[in-house]
């Protein structure tokens, strides 16, 4: 395995896969890279809500890639703008990629079943392995009961 990437679609973030993508390269000691989507102009929100996500998304990314180069492991920062699957895609094919890594939606109906199809095209359309990370559900309360 010579380079990983984890891509992050710019509306809702991946940072299950993201902190497991950067274990894993740090574990094999391989090249990172970190693809950020974000929609393109007629697609992107306007709203102040829009702008501040993305700076928020912006400035997690920077702080866990400062992060990562202080432990000695070798990350790339990219943004692309446009079709989530597409960029994706191109990315994979045009550098060599020989992981994605993606995170799975936690099952919340319909959220869940466009995910499950976007993964399904970027199988059928991408040579390198996916390794998928299903983020663990929070409870909204402190301790959870056990019967």
């Amino acid at each position: 395995m010579e380079k990983i990437l984890v891509a992050i679609n710019g509306r809702q973030g991946a940072w299950e896969a993201v902190s497991h993508a950067f274990s894993l390269a740090k574990r094999v000691n391989v090249q990172l890279n970190i693809l950020l989507v974000v929609a393109s102009g007629a697609n992107r929100g306007r709203t102040p809500m829009d702008v501040n996500g993305r700076q928020e998304v912006k400035r997690r990314i920077d702080l866990l890639i400062e992060s990562a180069l202080a432990d000695g492991l070798q990350v790339n920062y990219f943004i692309a703008e446009g079709n989530f699957e597409e960029e994706v895609i191109n990315f994979i094919n045009c550098n060599k990629i020989t992981l994605l890594v993606y995170e799975a939606p936690i099952d919340n109906g319909r959220s869940a079943s466009k995910h499950s199809t976007s993964l399904r095209n970027l199988r059928h359309r991408i040579a390198c392995k996916i390794e998928v990370v299903v983020p663990r559900k929070h409870t909204t309360e402190p301790f959870e009961r056990i019967a």
